[in-house]
């Protein structure tokens, strides 16, 4: 497979054809055609036939195997596609849920197939996928026009080939994505996928299955962009609280000592409507934290079960949410005391930590909005021996966890995302890339 472009990404829009993509839908097409054309044209219609037209829309396909009948061979062409489709119920296993992760991380989806509009607002109706996609660009009767609808959403959106990919399974969608300038993933997991042909385009990615696409496309989303009306309000409101903890920590005249009271009393209440914390919440941290205000620091465990496996704990004090072992580094310990420790008593395992692999400033990373200025340290450890406890007094479940279950889990995002675990997943293949650092 060829390296990914260096030019391209990270992805704020992921394109989606339909047939043999979303669904296993071309051998429904193909059975309404036959039900469709065979009565008009007065003989039987091979697969091979039918297929040979595809390009434009199934008024294309009509048009073009019976011309003299268009209007009642495109009636029933929608009547039967309406009554087989419940041979076809539902998507192929793992795309809704992966149109729902995407929309999650704030990712633009849209559609281009090359169906007719009518039938294609019947399946995703069938599939209750009508409001998956922000923009949906159908197909011509007249001829393929994939390249102009990939632009066309692009202008739409006013984004850069470079920002989205298409997700297709036919050669000609390689050849429509490539002229558009957008990266391509082949979809290769309906039986109707021809790999060969799609192998010899080198797309991006020849996937063979959703969790294979899955775990390629989701180091390369943007990050979402932040809400400017939280966000840089709440670093306005840290700032100040900050400066105002620093001018009483030394010593002022007794006029600024006032005017910076005030300052960190303002700074307080913004926070606390910003964050919906109790303003003593605020109060009580600073009084416990005299002198210069410094981040606090969060410290991560990561360990790796081979390639594709990662340790998890439920955490009690989030919900039973799922994060990596770890909390705040602790006064008296170092960083990688403070790994081998919360470890022990969250999961039960002894491990040795082996390097920092990341130093994270958590303004930086999609989490929600934090009351104060956090690093985090993520370190990696190896396993030496111990029982895996699935219960301590942290935590309410701990467990190796695949690489291509984690959309699922239901994360602790104030202490760990999902695109920072799947960038830790790089390290679990090779372990001697550089630390990450903001």
């Amino acid at each position: 497979m060829p390296a990914f472009p260096p030019s391209a990404g990270p992805f704020r829009a992921v394109l989606f054809d339909l047939d043999g993509t979303l669904a296993d839908t071309l051998p429904l097409c193909i059975r309404a055609f036959r039900h469709a054309i065979e009565p008009a044209a007065g003989r039987p219609v091979s697969d091979a036939e039918i297929v040979a037209t595809f390009g434009p829309s199934e008024e294309g396909t009509i048009r073009a195997l019976v011309p003299g009948h268009y209007d009642a061979a495109l009636a029933a062409y929608l009547h039967h596609y309406e009554r087989l489709h419940g041979d076809c119920p539902a998507p192929f296993a793992g795309i809704a849920e992966l149109l729902r992760d995407l929309r999650r991380q704030g990712v633009r989806l849209g559609m281009v197939t090359g169906k007719g509009a009518r039938s294609t607002v019947l399946s995703l109706r069938r599939f209750g996928l009508e409001d998956a996609f922000e923009i949906v660009e159908t197909g011509s009767p007249h001829g393929p026009r994939k390249t102009e609808a990939l632009l066309a959403i692009l202008a739409a959106w006013d984004m850069a080939p470079g920002d989205a990919v298409y997700i297709g399974d036919a050669p000609s969608d390689v050849a429509a994505a490539r002229a558009a300038g957008v990266a391509v993933v082949s979809a290769a997991w309906a039986g109707t996928a021809d790999l060969a042909a799609l192998r010899a385009l080198a797309p991006d990615l020849l996937a063979a299955t959703v969790d294979e696409l899955r775990s390629w496309l989701w180091p390369r989303l943007a990050a979402p962009a932040p809400d400017a009306s939280a966000t840089q309000w709440l670093g306005i409101a840290q700032r100040l609280q900050a400066l105002a903890q620093a001018g009483l920590a030394y010593d002022p005249h007794v006029y600024d000592a006032e005017r910076y009271q005030e300052i960190l009393a303002l700074s307080q209440r913004m926070l606390g409507h910003l964050t919906g914390l109790p303003i003593p919440f605020f109060e009580q941290a600073v009084a416990a934290e005299r002198g210069y205000p410094t981040p606090k620091v969060d410290v991560r465990a990561v360990m790796f079960r081979g390639a594709d496996e990662i340790l998890m704990v439920r955490e009690k004090s989030d919900g039973g949410r799922w994060s990596l072992p770890g909390g705040w580094a602790d006064v008296g310990c170092t960083p990688f005391e403070v790994a081998v420790k919360e470890v022990r008593e969250e999961t039960g395992l002894r491990v040795q930590a082996q390097r920092l692999l990341a130093l994270w400033d958590m303004r930086r990373h999609p989490h929600p909005p934090q009351a104060f200025s956090i690093y985090k340290a993520v370190i990696l450890c190896r396993v030496l021996d111990g029982q895996l406890q699935a219960e301590t007094a942290e935590t309410l479940d701990a467990r190796w966890v695949a690489r291509g279950e984690l959309a699922g889990l239901d994360l602790s995002t104030g202490r760990i995302t999902l695109p920072q675990l799947e960038r830790l997943f790089a390290y679990a293949s090779q372990p001697d890339l550089p630390t990450e650092c903001d």
